[in-house]
């Protein structure tokens, strides 16, 4: 095993570097797209403000955009290095720093100036990392933005997003990939989400495995209880002397395997802790006047079970440890495992046929025998408490026929017999995990509430262009040929392919056939396991309406503009009439 030092190499911190500058470009580049589009005031947001430190500092380590070095053609077709536009972008920017690595050291070029900010920083980010021995390094609290949840009675709720200073982001992600590495051999196989890769496949489990794996029991057994079960703000509930006293306890559980973990680490560790917990960072803010408005979004409250929590222990539970842990972080993804890798060997323990797998804090079990998988769930139930982590309470469900809607909006399910719900009104067809949904004939589909997220996507696409235009209050677009920039083709069409983008990937009409899973970053590769059956058929022919609903509506709101264009500015004749179908469907890319 490589020591904590050898993950903050320069190559190391160089390509995390690269990763967060092409996140950054890629928001940027929506920004970009409207500005592309329109003349309109609103779309003059792409100007960076003073106080972005991080974006300021991070562009002072690379040349500017049009001096990224660009792909040859073996590069940009390499289906296993390249899948989206952000791998191609950090591709493009580590090719950046090796070729200029390269002049240096061996042509005698004088280095750019952001070459030299480039290996500074890197130094900077090692002293920190030397000076956390000597108690000079500490982890400044992070920002913490307010991101949209819910609605409850007019109130909006929102979940606490921490962004951390550049240095710290790079330090801690660096640390979380070193913990993941080295803890990995002490969790268990059920656990799928965060996980090392395999040193023998060269895989890294993903929620997709989780799946199979349920396919695979439920092909072994015809008869099966199920049940679920889910833990309530589970990130935002970690009590933090809990968790030190766990992560001790495991790197002890190492140090027999012959695995040491760095003392540096260990401190790293607790300075990622000091620097943020909810009650005392975050749920302080729903009193502050001023804050929701400064934020830019509606006044509402960051969401907390604080009852929950005073019920179950007492006010002074609250009052007296820190609690929670920042979302969005590395960190805090491994901690998910480390806190529950317990919970999940007692679970396991109860039997040596129960089947149990869990992604994060969401998890599924079964058992051929009704009274073998409630002790399984009553043990997971407690693992949870002991843990000091809430759940949402099981409930059972006598008719499914009668009450299908209440059994899906309920979080946590005490077993239920996996079956026909037209042989027994106990029994229940489907049982939910990671975005789909398994029927007891071992068909798939996508979770209703998915298929909602995306058609909403869609429809968030064509407002997004829509309010370039000048939108009105009225929904009109009256000086739509004063603003716009584009044709009413060249307007269609951008949206077109960002639809098709989302949807489907980067897929032409000439490579539509191939590997799925090499098409980038899209909605079908979050789903590539669904087969055809008649329920996931009727899900994709909708997303497939539903997209081309919002290009005609795009044409009908924007069918009196009478923008002309240059020459250079027209589409080639083809693509004006191409014609998107079957390729580029949803539909298509079923099994």
């Amino acid at each position: 095993m490589k020591d904590l030092e050898d993950y903050y190499t320069n190559p190391a911190i160089i390509k995390m570097l690269c990763k967060h500058r092409a996140g950054i470009s890629h928001k940027r580049h929506k920004k970009h797209m409207s500005r592309d589009i329109s003349f309109h005031n609103r779309t003059n947001k792409i100007t960076i403000s003073n106080k972005d430190f991080d974006f300021i500092t991070i562009q002072s380590l690379f040349p500017t955009r049009r001096n990224w070095k660009k792909l040859n053609q073996t590069e940009r077709l390499d289906p296993n290095s390249l899948t989206n536009s952000l791998e191609r972008n950090q591709m493009r920017l580590w090719k950046s720093y090796k070729i200029e690595k390269y002049l240096v050291d061996f042509k005698g070029k004088t280095p750019e100036d952001w070459y030299d900010n480039l290996l500074q920083f890197c130094n900077k980010i090692r002293k920190k990392v030397e000076d956390i021995s000597t108690d000079k390094y500490i982890i400044q609290k992070p920002l913490i933005f307010p991101l949209p949840k819910s609605n409850k009675n007019g109130r909006c709720i929102y979940r606490p997003i921490a962004k951390f200073t550049l240095e710290d982001k790079i330090i801690t992600s660096l640390l979380s990939r070193y913990l993941t590495i080295n803890f990995d051999s002490i969790f268990l196989d059920c656990s799928y989400a965060f996980r090392a890769r395999n040193n023998k496949t060269g895989h890294v489990p993903n929620h997709h495995d989780s799946i199979i794996e349920i396919l695979k029991y439920r092909k072994k057994y015809k008869k099966l209880w199920v049940s679920e079960c889910d833990i309530q703000k589970f990130f935002d509930t970690v009590q933090h002397d809990h968790l030190l006293k766990i992560f001790h306890r495991t790197i002890e559980e190492l140090s027999f395997k012959g695995i040491k973990i760095s003392t540096t680490a260990i401190k790293l560790f607790s300075l990622f802790l000091d620097s943020y917990s909810f009650n005392k960072d975050v749920l302080t803010k729903n009193s502050v006047p001023n804050y929701f408005m400064e934020s830019g979004v509606p006044i509402g409250e960051f969401g907390w079970v604080k009852n929950e929590l005073i019920d179950k222990y007492s006010e002074t539970y609250i009052e007296s440890f820190k609690i929670g842990v920042p979302q969005g972080n590395a960190i805090s993804c491994f901690i998910a495992n480390l806190i529950l890798n317990n919970v999940d060997k007692a679970v396991k323990n109860v039997d040596e046929n129960i089947f149990y797998v869990r992604y994060c804090d969401d998890m599924v079990l079964a058992h051929k025998n009704n009274e073998i998988c409630k002790k399984a769930l009553e043990v997971y139930k407690k693992g949870i408490s002991d843990n000091y982590l809430l759940y949402h309470e099981p409930k059972s469900f006598k008719n499914y026929k009668d009450s299908a809607n209440s059994f899906w909006e309920v979080k946590s399910k005490e077993p239920y017999f996996f079956g026909n719900k037209y042989v027994n009104e106990r029994n229940i067809p489907w049982l939910s995990f990671v975005g789909y949904q398994i029927n007891y004939k071992g068909e798939l589909r996508v979770r209703k509430s998915s298929i909602k997220k995306e058609i909403s996507k869609q429809i968030s696409e064509t407002q997004r262009i829509l309010i370039s235009l000048g939108l009105d209050e009225n929904r009109k677009l009256p000086d739509i040929n004063k603003y716009s920039r584009k044709t009413i083709n060249q307007i269609i069409f951008s949206l077109q392919q960002r639809l098709i983008s989302m949807s489907v990937g980067r897929v032409t009409i000439y490579n539509y056939e191939e590997n799925n899973l090499n098409q980038g970053l899209c909605w079908t590769n979050g789903f590539h396991l669904l087969n055809e059956n008649k329920i996931v058929l009727k899900q994709l022919k909708e997303l497939d309406k539903r997209r081309e609903q919002q290009i005609l509506y795009l044409k009908r709101m924007i069918s009196h503009l009478n923008k002309e264009t240059n020459d250079k500015d027209d589409l080639p004749k083809y693509m004006e009439e191409l014609y998107f179908g079957v390729p580029y469907s949803y539909y298509n890319h079923l099994k």
